[in-house]
């Protein structure tokens, strides 16, 4: 009897194992969503500490050391490989100043985009401008990646909408309606399980990843928009394993006890 509970306490142990290192971190901390057609803004009264940046002060062009984030005398963090535009058909919010930009045809090969951030976020928040499926955001812990997302997942959604319509086109009357054959729309990405302290951008394709208004929060009050992928709670699957574990162990025991009282009977 001892023997077998013990075999059966290590069996359970290597389930449970397998499962903690081999799940994957991305579909178990974050909640992903987009707010309504045309909106451009993340709703702050939903946020705790949050910070805008809206790129107008930065100087236009490229720069591969990049720039720094700053709100008021925050230091919120610094971009590297950064590309800043004047607003256009693409991107801008509200249809004028700046927006940024991954862009694989501004002649120096730029693909990958760092935001480092000074302090660990739960929130971040964009305008997602021309959007295509070439696009995609990795959110890093101390140099551990937590979350990759690509806006393929995005497109899809957006796709089987009933609205689907108010999402193509550049919604701002500067530029109504140009460009529409990509989408427009903020999304948001709430980390439920814990922190992010890096936000790389990357460009997979021969197009841009035009983006405006980043929004960082340390915290929020509720999941705002429309959801795109629901979180699922580290410790509830990971209980999950457990109960499971413990379920095998002991029906294991159980036939076993039963089957030593049938030896006895007889």
């Amino acid at each position: 009897m001892k023997n077998l509970l013990i075999k059966s306490a290590i069996a359970s142990g290597v389930v449970l194992s397998l499962a903690t290192f081999t799940r994957p971190v991305m579909a178990a901390s974050f909640a992903i969503s987009i707010e309504n057609a045309g909106v451009q803004n993340a709703q702050l009264s939903n946020l705790v500490n949050a910070h805008v940046d809206t790129f107008d002060s930065q100087t236009t062009g490229y720069s591969a050391t990049g720039f720094q984030w700053k709100d008021g005398t925050t230091n919120v963090g610094s971009y590297n490989n950064g590309l800043i535009n004047n607003a256009n058909l693409y991107g801008g919010a509200g249809g004028s100043g700046k927006y940024f930009d991954v862009d694989t045809n501004n002649g120096s090969q730029q693909t990958v985009s760092t935001l480092d951030l000074t302090t660990p976020q739960s929130y971040f928040g964009l305008w997602w401008s021309a959007g295509d499926s070439n696009n995609e955001l990795t959110f890093l812990s101390q140099g551990k990646v937590v979350e990759t997302m690509t806006t393929a997942q995005v497109v899809s959604y957006i796709a089987g909408l009933s609205n689907n319509s108010g999402y193509y086109g550049n919604p701002n009357s500067t530029f109504q309606n140009q460009d529409s054959g990509e989408a427009f729309a903020f999304i948001n990405f709430y980390d439920v399980g814990g922190t992010f302290d890096q936000v790389q951008f990357t460009n997979v394709g021969g197009s841009g990843f035009e983006s405006d208004n980043h929004t960082v929060a340390t915290g929020y009050n509720s999941i705002t928009g429309n959801v795109v992928i629901k979180a699922v709670p580290e410790s509830s699957s990971v209980l999950g394993v457990l109960v499971i574990g413990f379920v095998g162990a002991t029906s294991v025991l159980t036939r076993r006890v039963k089957k030593n009282s049938v030896l006895q009977l007889s």
